[in-house]
């Protein structure tokens, strides 16, 4: 039985060059968000509180983050008079 990086090997030898391409280009990506470090933060924290992760964003990212959330997010208020669901 072939290990996965044989495997791996087997069917990436048989495709085509622009094919063999995409694979390690998917690779690459796989392999940079396994080790981006990952937010503790519990979802719905604020926007400003998510600013403040930002060790290894640059200042363009985090502003282009800012501006699509401020954009294009609808803002659901909850009413103060009705609790119900």
């Amino acid at each position: 039985m072939a290990t996965i990086p044989e495997e791996v090997t087997e069917v990436l030898n048989r495709l085509p060059l622009d094919k063999q391409q995409q694979v390690l280009d998917y690779a690459r990506i796989v392999e940079q968000a396994s080790s981006a470090p990952r937010s503790t933060l519990p979802p719905g924290t604020p926007f400003k509180v998510l600013r403040a992760f930002k060790p290894t964003m640059s200042r363009e990212a985090v502003d282009e983050m800012e501006r699509a959330i401020n954009e294009e997010c609808e803002r659901i208020e909850p009413d103060d008079d009705d609790l119900s669901f």
